[in-house]
């Protein structure tokens, strides 16, 4: 049997390590976009939308691993929090849809060689959508995953 303080240290390094796995995920993916097209006007939501994609993935399926697990209050604040980034998220996917349907498809990329033109327009728009629903869906179910085990917590007596 662990004892408390080993176990926050595991639950410290599990946490820093996923923490770690994002950012360098995040920055592989927008990495490409950066040296390319350094005027994305979405890069700040694009990097947004990875990290949540990855992080509430990662609540919804290894909580009962999580530190998060028994900080019952927190669990409700970041289910009451994370319906603005809802809100944040569909929105700027809606400014992105809006901006290529109005400015063109590959204005961003008119300045590079064609074939990476084409190639880097074609990457920034399925990532940009891919990371976008992903993070959307994962939002939209994340709450009540965390007000379940908020309410199977209490009803075993963490308080």
């Amino acid at each position: 049997m662990m004892t408390v303080g080993k176990q926050k240290l595991s639950q410290i390094s599990l946490e820093v390590t996923w923490w770690a796995f994002t950012l360098v995920l995040a920055a592989l993916v927008l990495a490409p976009i950066y040296v390319n097209v350094p005027d994305f006007p979405f890069f700040f939501p694009n990097f947004v939308y990875v990290v949540a994609a990855i992080t509430l993935t990662r609540y919804l399926f290894f909580l009962h691993i999580s530190w998060l697990r028994d900080k019952l209050i927190l669990q409700g604040a970041i289910s009451i929090a994370v319906i603005p980034l809802i809100f944040f998220m569909v929105q700027y996917f809606n400014y992105f849809i809006t901006f290529f349907d109005e400015n063109g498809p590959d204005i961003l990329v008119k300045n590079l060689p064609e074939e990476i033109g084409g190639i880097m327009d074609t990457y920034m728009h399925a990532e940009y959508r891919f990371f976008g629903v992903w993070a959307v869906i994962a939002a939209v179910i994340t709450p009540f995953r965390l007000l379940i085990n908020v309410w199977k917590r209490y009803r075993v007596g963490v308080r």
